[in-house]
Order: structure tokens, then C-alpha cells, then sequence
């Protein structure tokens, strides 16, 4: 069995507007270059609205649906710097992880907060060499992307879930929790105003704890 989902309703949506509609070739956007990578880790609990409630969201699901089969396999699709796998093999240190990101910067500090994990292994890819490519191998229990995929044209998720479909476990699970566009330019605009609002709000927590 296979699901696509997003989280529970939370204003994510917003995000939307800060990132790229469509993904130009991966070396020439700024997520290729290292200070953007690292400005925007640094400060993701400011930019993600409910970011630690997403973790929360995904390590429950992983008990629920998956933590009860053996020998779990997972891919973690625009990995990053490998939150995501780090926050499951808390849950489970046996699980062997596949993760790919198109930055090597990523990939760099992924490796580094999953030191001591032994069964992690790193690809440095884009979405499209992935769909390509054919860069994955084998099938996996759990396969999940977090504020990624929406970088790529429709045309490619296509492809790409086509792909993520063809590597699941016959009672595999795929997590896609992503922003997604509102359907009305009014809700556009209010995502926007709230996101602007939670900014503002992480910032003016952050300074009062200093």
C-alpha cells in the first residue's frame, strides 16, 4: 500500500511564496551555494511555520504505519541536511537510509549529523537526474521528501512519483509533506500576510531569550 500525503492543516502553504515555483538546473539555483544553504538551516524554525509539529507528524506516523516491520529500508528524497532521516533513526538506529540531495554542501552536513549511524548512504542528485538517471536502486519501506519536490515542474513530479511508486514495498509508505499552492490569489495573499506574521513572531521570541 503506498500514501501521499500532506500533514494536517497548518498555515505551510504561505511558505510557498518564498521559494522557486519551478526548479531551474540544480547547480545554477541557490540552493547550490553553500551561504544560502546554511542561512536557511540556521534559521528553519523561523521560516517553516510549525516546523517541530511536522517532526512530531512524521515520527508518529513512522510508529504507526512502519516501525513494526524488520529490516526497514528508507529513502529521504531532498534530504537536506538529513533532519528528517536523524529524527527516524531516533526512533529506530536499525533502519538503512538511503539519502539524496542535489547539494553537496547538504549532503556534507547530512553525513555529519548522522555520524554513528552505520547503515546511511549518501547520493548527490537532483530530482531530474533522479527521474533520469534511474539513480535508485532496490525498494524501500518508507520513502518521504520533506519542502521539496515543489521546486520541479508538474511534468517531472509526474515522472518522480511514478518513480517513488516503483520503489515501494508492495506495503510500502511514501510521505510528502510539501506546500502546496492556494487555490484562490485571495488565500494567496493571506498565506503570505500569516507566514509574514509567524516570522515576525520567531524573531521577536528569539531576540527576548537573548
Amino acid at each position: 500500500m503506498s500514501a501521499i500525503l500532506n500533514p494536517p492543516y497548518v498555515p505551510i502553504p504561505g511558505i510557498f511564496l518564498l521559494l522557486f515555483e519551478v526548479m531551474i538546473e540544480f547547480n545554477k539555483s541557490e540552493w547550490a551555494n553553500a551561504e544560502f544553504s546554511q542561512e536557511y538551516i540556521e534559521n528553519s524554525d523561523i521560516y517553516i511555520v510549525e516546523r517541530r509539529r511536522l517532526l512530531e507528524i512524521l515520527r508518529s506516523f513512522y510508529n504507526h504505519f512502519i516501525n513494526k516491520k524488520p529490516n526497514i529500508r528508507i529513502l529521504d528524497l531532498g534530504c537536506g541536511d538529513g533532519i528528517i532521516t536523524h529524527e527516524l533513526l531516533k526512533v529506530n538506529n536499525s533502519i538503512s537510509a538511503t539519502l539524496i540531495d542535489g547539494s553537496e554542501d547538504m549532503l556534507n552536513k547530512a553525513r555529519k549529523r548522522l555520524t554513528g549511524f552505520n547503515h546511511t548512504h549518501f547520493i548527490k542528485a537532483s530530482f531530474q537526474e533522479i527521474i533520469d538517471k534511474n539513480l535508485v536502486q532496490g525498494n524501500f519501506d518508507f520513502i518521504v521528501s520533506s519542502l521539496a519536490i515543489h521546486h520541479i515542474t508538474m511534468d517531472e513530479k509526474e515522472a518522480l512519483f511514478r518513480s517513488i511508486y516503483s520503489h515501494l514495498d508492495t506495503d510500502g509508505y511514501f510521505l510528502n509533506i510539501d506546500v502546496v499552492l492556494a487555490p484562490t490569489e485571495a488565500l494567496e495573499r493571506w498565506y503570505l500576510l500569516l507566514w509574514k506574521e509567524w516570522i515576525d513572531e520567531r524573531k521577536t521570541l528569539l531576540k527576548n531569550r537573548r
